[in-house]
């Protein structure tokens, strides 16, 4: 007997440690694409034409009321032009060409990513559409963005959806290279060089080097050689007034690998990170998906989709002073019906009520303290506002603080021509100003500046900024309750860190220490009869403790009674949960479980065809919870760690309720207290357990079963697998099990 329960001590141990060893080397091997030596060269990317700033170049000149200094660009994202969604997507698109961009006349317009949708009709299998692209295209051509300032005006990359069902850049799946206007999949570095200074827009590709189908593909990363061509760029682009990086994922759905420099030493030379993908979320949390990171000093700006909420952002550079406004389509309805689909026809402008743009003072609470010479505000002599209207400017009034300002606001806008030689390539710069004395609100206040402008069509838009001269004064966004703190987070230790401590805790503690402390128990029968009187004791106290609360009327010895109820049932629960532990760890069902625990340490998850579009056995790989494993190389998407969490939280569950539900009752509770089933056995809670599980396991395999075919059910042990065995044992406990109450015999002293 004792050499049986040394070698079941060992044998669990070292079953444990292998697979654990294993897991490690798995992870490892997951990881690698994201670094490598910085000795080893990666990347060397085309040579791009890059603008570099004068060497004398001058000063900017001071803030007055020239329109000198000013750069001007939109940002748009998540266009989904879909030939099966009957609103929203392609005639917002049309619409914002036909009335917005011609509206704005911006040095140059960003769109970053989503450009088609990429599913099939039921919107469930991902499936790029020829007729989507082709769509694209047709817009670009006819509104002749890609020609436009010599090419240095449209700027678009992909997004999951543009990668959804693409096994690699190379691959004719992947349209995004046919029939976009950046072509290149690697991202770009666009230099926009005026007479005032130099402005980069540097874009990074955070799709997966292969574009599994959806459900998967929500999070992004960039490998080693994609941080190589990132730092490349960043360095081409140093002697910049502002950077601009973009990409389509924010940072927080984002896995940044690393060359010779991690991502966060170099988003401190950018300004502004540019983002589309969350589409504003749902419930109104992602109506304000914006963050400023203040150890690297950037602002992270997620814009609203174009999709459904037919948003737009402007950005205008004023004396290097950063400020942009959100712009809404005024369409009559929003998102707007698009029966034609594809075939959508957009030949006029609609009104467009005022967009109005403060640049001097800027908004405080979107300073960039360490690239603005804020100091510049508190020594101009106008309120600079950009103003664009479709009818001339009726009025403008100014007010600070609710106090009209004496003087009249004074046009000096322009449009200047950027290509010599085009005189229909203009950008509009429509400058107003109202002369001020900012030494008037250079305290410690906050000061409000409300500018409204009516056209002589009469519309009417009014624009409020908040603003504050005090060099210490500063103003907190407070939008964590609508995007900001999802903004803040770092989704990948979160799910990296939540996934290994929760997996630790289900082996360890549900599995792995309560087998051992059977295997160390020398008389298992006696110790079981021990804890249920240990149990009964704990009950009879907690139920003593009840009478004495409901008898006495003093406050204070009730909260102190109340306080030692609740540490009494405390007490309880996990007395017997570890009882139930043990005792399960001697039934048949501790093996299975061991086993589908250790899976989800060494062996996939599942796999299946993640790739349909892929020809052969391309297509196929393994999702593990690290990482997705195909074509012979590892993609370290955070998509895969999502799944092992459901996986290790719906074992964890399990292994917590069936301990508790093969035991019989009187082990826990007195013969004379149990005249009923106990509330974890009632009808109610076994049908909860099988909701939990369809909804947790059950789910996830229909949805990958649909996608993925009938590979990921056959090699599915970490989902299929695992459901199909919770749904038996469930079944066995919980609708075949009788529950006695009585079968278990109570020695007498626990009486």
């Amino acid at each position: 007997m004792l050499k049986h329960r040394i070698a079941d001590t060992a044998g669990i141990v070292a079953a444990t440690l292998l697979c654990w060893l294993y897991g490690l080397h798995l992870y490892r091997s997951a990881n690698q694409p994201l670094y490598r030596s910085a000795s080893q060269p990666l990347y060397s990317p085309p040579p791009q034409p890059a603008a570099h700033a004068p060497p004398s170049a001058p000063a900017p000149a001071p803030m007055r009321d020239s329109s000198d200094s000013i750069l001007t660009f939109i940002h748009a994202s998540d266009v989904h032009i879909s030939k099966f969604v009957p609103k929203g997507g392609l005639v917002h698109f049309l619409h914002f060409m036909q009335t917005s961009v011609p509206l704005i006349s911006p040095r140059a317009l960003i769109v970053t990513g989503d450009l088609t949708d990429g599913k099939d009709k039921h919107r469930l299998i991902s499936q790029q559409q020829p007729e989507e692209w082709l769509k694209y295209a047709e817009v670009l051509e006819r509104h002749k963005l890609r020609a436009r300032f010599n090419g240095t005006f449209y700027r678009d990359q992909r997004g999951n959806h543009d990668c959804f069902n693409v096994f690699s850049a190379d691959s004719k799946e992947n349209y995004f290279k046919q029939y976009s206007a950046a072509r290149d999949s690697s991202g770009y570095l666009l230099q926009i060089q005026e007479s005032f200074g130099l402005y980069s827009f540097v874009a990074t590709d955070g799709c997966p080097a292969h574009g599994f189908a959806r459900p998967l593909n929500f999070f992004g990363y960039l490998d080693a050689p994609s941080m190589q061509l990132l730092e490349q760029r960043m360095d081409a682009a140093k002697d910049s007034n502002h950077t601009f990086l973009l990409n389509h994922y924010p940072v927080s759905t984002m896995l940044y690998g690393r060359h010779s420099r991690p991502f966060k030493a170099l988003v401190e030379r950018a300004s502004v990170f540019l983002c589309g993908h969350l589409h504003e979320l749902v419930g109104g949390i992602g109506r304000q998906l914006q963050a400023y990171k203040a150890s690297e000093g950037y602002w992270e700006l997620e814009i609203g989709d174009m999709k459904e909420h037919a948003v737009y952002r402007v950005f205008a550079v004023d004396h290097d002073l950063v400020s942009f406004v959100d712009v809404r389509l005024p369409l009559s309805t929003i998102p707007l019906s698009n029966p034609a689909l594809l075939d959508a026809r957009v030949e006029e402008a609609l009104p467009h009520p005022p967009v109005i743009l403060v640049t001097n003072p800027k908004d405080a609470r979107y300073l960039l303290p360490k690239h603005e010479p804020l100091e510049r505000m508190r020594t101009s002599s106008f309120i600079r506002m950009l103003v664009w209207t479709d009818a001339p400017v009726s009025s403008i009034t100014v007010t600070i603080d609710g106090h009209r300002l004496p003087h009249p606001a004074a046009y000096r806008g322009r449009e200047r021509q950027v290509v010599e030689g085009r005189a229909d390539e203009t950008v509009k710069v429509p400058l107003w100003v109202v002369p001020w004395d900012p030494a008037q609100y250079d305290d410690a206040r906050v000061h409000q500046l409300q500018v409204t402008v009516v056209d002589e069509m009469g519309k009417q838009s009014t624009s409020l900024t908040p603003f504050a001269l005090g060099r210490d004064v500063s103003i907190p966004l407070n939008n964590d309750a609508r995007g900001g703190w999802i903004m803040q987070q770092d989704f990948a230790s979160m799910f990296r860190i939540s996934g290994f401590i929760s997996y630790i805790i289900m082996a360890l503690c549900l599995l792995v220490i309560p087998r051992l402390y059977y295997a160390a128990l020398p008389n298992y029968a006696s110790w079981l009869s021990d804890r249920a009187v240990l149990h009964h004791k704990q009950q009879a106290l907690t139920h003593h403790l009840f009478a004495l609360l409901q008898r006495d009327a003093n406050i204070f010895a009730r909260s102190k009674l109340l306080l030692a109820i609740l540490a009494a049932k405390a007490r309880f629960v996990v007395w017997t949960q570890f009882t139930a532990q043990v005792h399960f760890s001697s039934s048949w069902l501790f093996w299975p479980s061991y086993l589908f625990a250790m899976s989800i340490c060494v062996l996939p998850l599942f796999a299946g065809r993640l790739i349909p579009s892929a020809a052969g056995s391309d297509g196929i790989g393994s999702v593990y919870a690290y990482g997705i494993y195909m074509a012979g190389e590892w993609s370290p998407l955070l998509d895969s760690w999502t799944y092992a969490l459901a996986s290790i939280v719906s074992l964890a569950v399990l292994l917590v309720y069936l301990p508790a539900a093969i035991a019989p009752p009187p082990m826990f509770y007195s013969p004379r207290a149990l005249t009923k089933r106990p509330w974890y056995r009632s009808v109610a809670i076994r049908v909860a357990m099988l909701v939990f599980i369809f909804v947790y396991l059950g789910i996830p395999v229909l949805m990958t079963l649909y996608t993925y075919g009938w590979e990921s059910v056959v090699f599915g042990y970490g989902k299929a697998w695992l459901f199909i065995a919770s749904s038996v044992a469930l079944y066995m406990v919980d609708w075949r099990l009788p529950v006695s109450l009585s079968s278990y015999e109570v020695p007498a002293a626990s009486t």
